[in-house]
């Protein structure tokens, strides 16, 4: 993405890549000491966006929403001043994937669109927590579905959603599938084309069919 086009944004860099044609990213996290190294690449990440005047936006647990003011404040961050001017703005589960006390998928496809489909600039860098689906198999159809989903709304926008998962908290069967929804993943600390990335529309046309089965 060329920084000289009026029309675009500067392309991002995340972990030793460049987010340009695709901007919908996964992580899986292992254990706390991989927890502690994806921190460390997310902290360049967020530092750009914020010195490029961008708006990060986390999506969290609603026992850690002061966490991502705090990393902000480590990194030498004003924070009240980033949340006072709307540079920085943290969600819980409870108001966003949990919203109205369970997961409604086309709810929460809603809030995505209103959230990131509208003014482009200031560019928004979303980091999602997706621990609210651990132990909830009712809800890992519709969430593979939804992530799925999602890429159509992300092909709209230019702003960048990093999902993370803690593969410790859910099925290898789910985690392979989740895998497939993003066409960019962060393996070994490094940001890669992901190669099992199945196109939307494919993959929803094959959920369907298990669905029929």
């Amino acid at each position: 993405m060329a920084a000289d086009e009026p029309d675009q944004l500067d392309a991002v860099t995340f972990a030793g890549g460049v987010l340009d044609r695709y901007r919908h990213v996964c992580t899986f996290v292992n254990g706390q000491r991989e927890e502690e190294a994806i921190l460390a690449v997310l902290d360049s990440f967020i530092r750009e966006g914020v010195d490029r005047g961008e708006r990060l936006l986390y999506l969290v647990d609603p026992s850690a929403s002061a966490a991502p003011v705090n990393r902000l404040r480590h990194l030498g961050y004003d924070a009240g001043e980033l949340l006072a001017h709307h540079q920085c703005e943290v969600r819980t589960w409870n108001d966003t994937y949990l919203r109205g006390g369970s997961f409604d998928q086309a709810a929460m496809l809603d809030l995505l669109d209103q959230t990131l489909a509208g003014d482009q600039s200031p560019r928004i860098r979303m980091i999602c927590d997706m621990g609210w689906a651990a132990d909830r198999s009712d809800v890992a159809a519709h969430l593979i579905e939804f992530e799925a989903r999602a890429n159509f709304i992300h092909a709209r926008h230019e702003h960048i959603v990093i999902c993370s998962y803690d593969a410790t908290e859910f099925d290898g069967s789910f985690i392979i599938d989740i895998l497939r929804t993003h066409p960019m993943v962060l393996i070994g600390g490094m940001l890669q084309v992901n190669p099992f990335f199945v196109p939307p529309t494919e993959l929803l046309e094959e959920l369907s069919l298990r669905v029929a089965r």
